[in-house]
């Protein structure tokens, strides 16, 4: 059975579900070249026929998500009045009340545009292309790519985004295939737009540089606004659903949040990242600490998991036993969880766990001479390449890598990936300064397996750090051999290897070792700042060249720069 998910939000996807098995997958920005680009993904989906060698009349399923849609179901008519009741009996001035009260009547009649105009729209342009369409819920897709993909026989499932299907979260219980929707969160009471709010406020992209909020928290202090970001949202025990605090003037289900814009007049920037991270992990493991006193297997999925310090707060609660964070945690996961979905309601069977996520175009090594020719660049081809390229990286250069399939996902895994040595802190300037990325952001160490517990704190599976969604902290080893890849609050996001997850990457860590006596190096997205993650040879050629990177690494093919 081939079934061919499509997400058309942000980050739009593709991907082939073959007999159970995840078989290719990727994100329309890596060939659009356009970041967090939504949409229907038809320039995907050729991408993925061609790759796998299929025409439209060999695939049984195309799924997507967007449920709501085709009922028209507006679950929250009685929930808004509710806050609407609220602000009215609330202390706030007049012009606050109207303020307050005119917002969410605009943003109900926003959410009903959305599913039964746009969303609607969306789905009938598809089902036109393809008849054999199926639609699944957005948050029951989020679930299934999570709960899928563990050998959990059971568990929980929470996911947490902006919004979609008429929610912001909900909370599952999965079991032998079964995913039971136990608890839901409007959307007008999202945490996504919370912290997307303080994103912007802070002058950044929602959507797109939340992390850029994680990063700058480390360096604040979030007692200081902490009385007046209390106000924004909670988690209530007795609902088990997050709830925004309309009433108390501040939080609007909205980017553009202008009743924050005070805060930014008040405290440092610092300091209101801090808090709002705080706010985050407060609310969340409140919500997790709720839904059992037992120990728990727990599964995450949702843009809000892609914040890997909640994720290690989550997993140090005391009712999580296991913790499992799905690769692409945002929308761009949709349509795995929505692939797989309609595999097992067709089959009753469970679809094969995804153990790498590898899963994007390769190219051959005559394509990939073609563009080192256009450009005119010095190339070799050496035999032992992992032991040249750790000799360049003990020598303190800097080393683009691309190699095989990409991955798919926001994290760089090794093959599209630039490497660097982390025994300098200081090459974080540097290397900041050639990308054009913001000083703050740490970069994340790629280690051998069997040093991870000498170096991390690591006292779980050594399984949830194989893909970079969770942060842990270092040991005093760290500091003295690998200080480039700590953050201020001593912590760092590690990316685990072997020989199983990527032999290339694992040789040439292992040969740096030989080389350095350190396990570790420096791993981060190959691609200019504010651009997609490279996806083909010219893409990384250009990236090559505008970051003034030491050496590009392609396949076998080892390019120097122009001046050597």
């Amino acid at each position: 059975m081939k079934i061919v998910g499509i997400n058309y939000l942000s980050e739009s996807s593709v991907c082939l579900l073959e007999n159970g098995k995840l078989k290719f997958a990727i994100s329309q920005e890596r060939l659009n070249r356009k970041k967090n680009w939504y949409g229907i993904p038809f320039l995907s989906i050729l991408r993925l026929l061609k790759e796998t060698k299929n025409k439209i009349s060999d695939i049984d399923y195309f799924v997507t998500c967007g449920l709501s849609a085709l009922s028209g179901d507006m679950p929250d008519i009685k929930h808004t009045k509710n806050k609407i009741n609220k602000i009215k009996k609330s202390k706030l001035n007049t012009n606050l009340k109207k303020k307050q009260i005119n917002f969410l009547k605009k943003r109900y009649k926003h959410e009903n545009n959305v599913i039964n105009l746009r969303t609607k729209k969306i789905i009938n342009v598809l089902k036109k292309k393809f008849p054999n369409l199926k639609v699944y819920d957005h948050h029951t897709s989020h679930a299934a790519s999570a709960a899928f993909n563990t050998n959990f026989k059971s568990c929980y499932c929470l996911t947490i985004d902006g919004w979609g299907d008429n929610s912001s979260a909900k909370i599952f219980r999965f079991s032998n295939g079964k995913i039971i929707e136990l608890y839901r969160t409007p959307t007008i009471d999202s945490l996504g737009y919370f912290y997307g709010s303080i994103t912007k406020l802070l002058g950044f992209k929602p959507h797109q540089h939340e992390g850029k909020i994680l990063g700058l928290a480390a360096y604040g202090n979030p007692k200081k606004p902490i009385r007046d970001m209390s106000k924004l949202i909670s988690f209530s025990k007795k609902n088990m659903r997050f709830n925004a605090h309309y009433e108390k003037g501040l939080y609007q289900a909205n980017f553009k949040n202008r009743n924050l814009k005070f805060l930014k007049k008040k405290y440092l920037k610092k300091d209101i990242a801090a808090c709002a991270q705080y706010i985050l992990e407060k609310v969340v493991l409140d919500c997790v600490r709720s839904i059992t006193d037992k120990k728990i297997n727990l599964v995450l999925a949702g843009g809000t998991f892609a914040n890997v310090k909640l994720n290690q707060k989550i997993k140090d609660l005391k009712n999580v036993k296991n913790i499992f964070i799905y690769p692409n945690m945002g929308d761009g996961g949709l349509c795995v969880g929505a692939a797989m979905l309609c595999y097992y309601e067709k089959t009753k069977k469970l679809p094969k766990i995804t153990n790498n996520y590898y899963l994007g175009p390769e190219f051959k090594n005559l394509e990939i001479l073609s563009e080192i020719k256009k450009f005119k660049l010095q190339y070799s081809l050496p035999k032992n390449i992992e032991k040249i390229i750790a000799e360049k990286l003990s020598n303190g250069n800097v080393v683009a890598h691309f190699n095989g399939k990409m991955e798919f996902g926001p994290r760089a895994l090794g093959n599209r990936s630039i490497l660097c040595s982390a025994e300098d802190s200081g090459i974080n300037n540097d290397l900041n300064k050639r990308l054009g990325r913001t000083e703050f952001m740490p970069f994340a160490p790629i280690i051998l397996r069997n040093y991870a517990k000498k170096y991390f704190e690591i006292n779980n599976r050594l399984e949830d750090y194989k893909f970079m969604t969770i942060t842990c902290l270092c040991k005093k080893i760290m500091s003295r051999n690998s200080p480039a890849v700590i953050h201020v609050d001593n912590t760092a996001r590690p990316q685990i290897i072997d020989k199983k997850i990527n032999l290339r990457i694992y040789k040439i860590l292992n040969e740096y070792k030989k080389i350095t006596n350190i396990p570790v190096l420096i791993n981060t997205s190959f691609n200019m700042h504010e651009e997609p993650i490279v996806c083909s040879p010219n893409d990384a050629i250009r990236a090559f060249i505008d970051g003034n990177l030491d050496y590009l690494v392609i396949n076998d093919f080892l390019i120097r720069k122009y001046n050597e």
